[in-house]
């Protein structure tokens, strides 16, 4: 944050404290009371937004800790602060139960559970009216406390409220929690592959919101005194999302500024009666025609754009930066190596031993009546460069989302250092620290290079909110840890000079490399590599070379999936051969040349009996 925002942030803080000495105007407080209400409901709904879910019923938990707060406090005379509590606390139970039914199906089924929920809740409002006295609704609810009288209090109440919510979101956003999201919202199965839990931090953000939310719904009650069925219609669901889409939603700043616009922009259209809602919708369709990503990123756009203007201005020209790439590698090198601390694949390759880290037996993979894998076997030594090798449609892949359970396997047993992993998920076997890359290169897309690397390493980085709320000493020391590794691996890879660049920005054969460096992010030991030099040149073909054999001398074991024969027999120690899902053929690059079923298998003749080699 630079002086000016920073400036401009003081006197908007300013501005908003002493909103009511300024002003003394009841309408504009009223206003912005409301305001600080839509800002707690955008702002907690914006966190699902930013694991890349969309919810169709915030209404519900609104309503939900609305109705518990206004019930407990008329009907049973319970202290405005425990019902204030519970009601967030019940909104919280209500979205871990949706959660748990929806999030592990994601996407389209999310949204209808929470639509459905959101009805069933207005409808349950609306006809038990025993206890929500129905269409009626629930009046003289009681003011949070007898001395609260007036919009002053219930204006810095709230605005207490608000600075707490953006606290914590503030927190989180800036912590691990927060990296996670991001990766989970840029690229969940790459995230996955580094050991993120994407479903953990649904789950969190989920509860969270849900909490948020229901605190903002026992507030409302108490604020009106009156809460009835029609807080719990559709259309508020409809104003919540275009408050966090209009802002700026996976931002902290854009629900903000989305909750303020929209609020106050229907009391300015009042004055046009009929015309009103033309406006309404036409203003609407102005704002994602031209500011797609919300208003506040435009802003902030424009802002940077104006300060790179006048950067550019005073500064020198740049001078074209020309490195040999094997100087950059060798000195990367040195100094990844020096990076790597006591837990590194180094040292646990002494501590393991000469056993093997890695054993496949009879692994079968199917989908319904095609065999993609059929009872493979195989061994992986410590330090060693294994390829796997086999002409399109062999199972390769297959193979390699089955090891890091990124795929199913029907039958057989996978092994790491003698530990059974077959029913270990995919983040759970990043954190054993088998990572693997992928076919299509895969990367975090809209983040820079840098950044990139540093949400690699936040699989190995406490999870839990409360730590990342604190940011606990231990945090920041493995946060420090994953930016030097960022910057280690940035200089190691050649890539130091695009650390800022967002990684679509890169040419095709540096996204490769970096999704290499996301690899080496996650502190492998084993690393599985599906076709890296797919779409290189002969030049960084041979640059990835040396680079496999630099990541092999680090004590890293690899295994290869590669269709480039000149790669594959230039660096490996070993070779297993697949065709149609079986393993026809084993052994040294030697071995494997003057075999002839595989110089057949590659050649696309026919052949018959062929006996599986490794089992």
């Amino acid at each position: 944050m630079n002086r000016i925002t920073k400036i401009a942030l003081g006197f908007v803080i300013v501005a908003v404290v002493f909103l009511p000495q300024l002003v003394n105007n009841n309408y504009i407080l009223r206003l912005g009371i409301l305001a600080g209400i839509f800002i707690m409901l955008a702002s907690a709904h914006n966190l699902l937004m930013k694991v890349g879910q969309l919810s169709l019923g915030p209404v519900a938990f609104y309503g939900l800790g609305a109705y518990i707060s206004a019930i407990l406090s008329t009907r049973y005379h319970v202290p405005f602060l425990i019902c204030f509590l519970i009601a967030g606390v019940a909104a919280a139970l209500a979205g871990w139960g949706i959660g748990r039914l929806t999030l592990k199906m994601r996407t389209a089924y999310f949204v209808l559970v929470t639509i459905g929920f959101a009805e069933f809740f207005r409808l349950v409002a609306l006809n038990w009216t025993d206890m929500t006295n129905g269409p009626m609704g629930i009046t003289a609810i009681p003011a949070p406390a007898p001395w609260f009288k007036g919009y002053n209090l219930y204006y810095y109440f709230v605005l207490i409220l608000v600075g707490l919510v953006l606290f914590v979101l503030y927190r989180l956003e800036n912590s691990a929690t927060g990296r996670a999201m991001l990766a989970i919202r840029e690229n969940e199965v790459l995230g996955q592959s580094v050991g993120i839990d994407s479903y953990r931090y649904m789950m969190q953000a989920a509860v969270l919101s849900s909490f948020i939310i229901g605190l903002a719904g026992s507030f409302y009650a108490h604020f009106f005194q009156f809460i009835g069925p029609e807080i719990l219609g559709f259309e508020l669901t409809i104003t919540i999302v275009v408050m966090v889409i209009a802002g700026g939603r996976a931002t902290l700043a854009g629900p903000v500024l989305g909750a303020i616009l929209f609020t106050i922009i229907p009391e300015v259209l009042r004055a046009a009666t009929m015309w009103r809602m033309v406006i309404y919708g036409l203003l609407l369709v102005f704002i994602m025609l031209f500011t797609p990503d919300g208003v506040m990123p435009a802003l902030v756009k424009g802002f940077q754009k104006l300060l790179e203007l006048i950067r550019r201005r005073n500064s020198r020209s740049q001078k074209e930066v020309s490195a040999d790439q094997e100087s950059i590698l060798a000195d990367g090198l040195s100094n990844l190596v020096a990076t790597i601390n006591s837990s590194s694949a180094a040292e646990a390759a002494k501590q393991y031993g000469n056993a093997p880290v890695l054993e496949v037996d009879n692994l079968s993979v199917y989908f319904g009546g095609v065999h993609a894998v059929e009872k493979v076997c195989f061994s992986v030594n410590p330090g060693e460069i294994l390829a796997i090798i086999g002409p399109n449609g062999a199972g390769k892949t297959t193979l390699l989302n089955a090891i890091t359970r990124l795929g199913p396997i029907t039958s057989g047993v996978v092994r790491y250092k003698g530990e059974e992993i077959t029913s270990l998920s995919a983040h759970e076997i990043a954190k054993k620290h088998i990572v693997r890359t992928f076919q299509h290169t895969s990367v975090f897309r809209r983040v820079s290079t840098r950044r990139n690397l540093l949400l690699a390493h936040n699989g190995q980085e406490p999870n839990g909110i409360l730590v990342n709320l604190l940011q606990t000493r231990e945090l920041k020391q493995l946060e420090e840890v994953g930016r030097q590794l960022a910057e280690e691996i940035l200089k190691f890879t050649g890539l130091e000079r695009y650390g800022d660049y967002p990684a679509n920005a890169l040419p095709y054969g540096d996204q490769r490399l970096l999704e290499l460096g996301i690899a080496l992010g996650a502190d492998p030991h084993l690393l599985l590599l599906d076709e890296p030099a797919a779409g290189m040149n002969p030049t960084e073909v041979d640059n990835l070379m040396v680079l496999i054999r630099r990541i092999r001398d680090m004590g890293i074991t690899v295994v290869l999936v590669e269709h480039d024969m000149k790669l594959v027999m230039g660096i490996s120690d070993r070779i297993i051969v697949l065709h149609h899902g079986k393993q026809i053929a084993m052994g040294t690059p030697n071995e494997i040349k003057r075999d002839e079923v595989v110089v057949n298998a590659y050649l696309g003749k026919v052949y018959k009996d062929v006996e599986t080699v490794g089992c």
